[in-house]
């Protein structure tokens, strides 16, 4: 019996590795705090689409925002009350915007973040 007859070659072994190891990491998993008044901007200008899912674990409900390129105004995308889940998708170079609804509470979120994950800004600002 030829053993060499039934095993994949090994460039097929190779890239079959390398796929699996890249689809992790364009995962992001995260516990977000976003304090009262303020939106977390997740995105923009990157090459590729992502996806964030995960659930409100907080006391306020959160607003999920899409801003394309340029000056164009937010699109809601979801509100999420407390204890909601998130799925929300993002397309190449749109930024997701989190923003917590309270003016005196904190927000907190479960996340996973997909996708194109590796040109990702982040950071706060205040709610408009």
């Amino acid at each position: 019996m030829n053993y060499f007859r039934y095993a994949l070659p090994v460039p097929t072994v190779a890239i079959a590795a390398t796929l699996a190891v890249g689809a992790q990491a364009g995962v992001i998993n995260s516990n977000l705090r976003i304090e009262a008044g303020q939106t977390f901007e997740l995105g923009g200008g990157q090459p590729g689409g992502f996806l964030v899912t995960g659930r409100n674990t907080g006391p306020v409900a959160v607003v999920v925002l899409a801003q394309g390129d340029g000056n164009a105004a937010p699109v809601i995308k979801i509100r999420a009350e407390p204890g909601a889940a998130i799925d929300a998708r993002f397309g190449p170079g749109e930024a997701a915007l989190l923003r917590n609804t309270s003016a005196t509470k904190g927000a907190r979120l479960q996340l996973r973040i997909s996708g194109d994950t590796s040109s990702l800004g982040m950071t706060y600002s205040a709610n408009p």
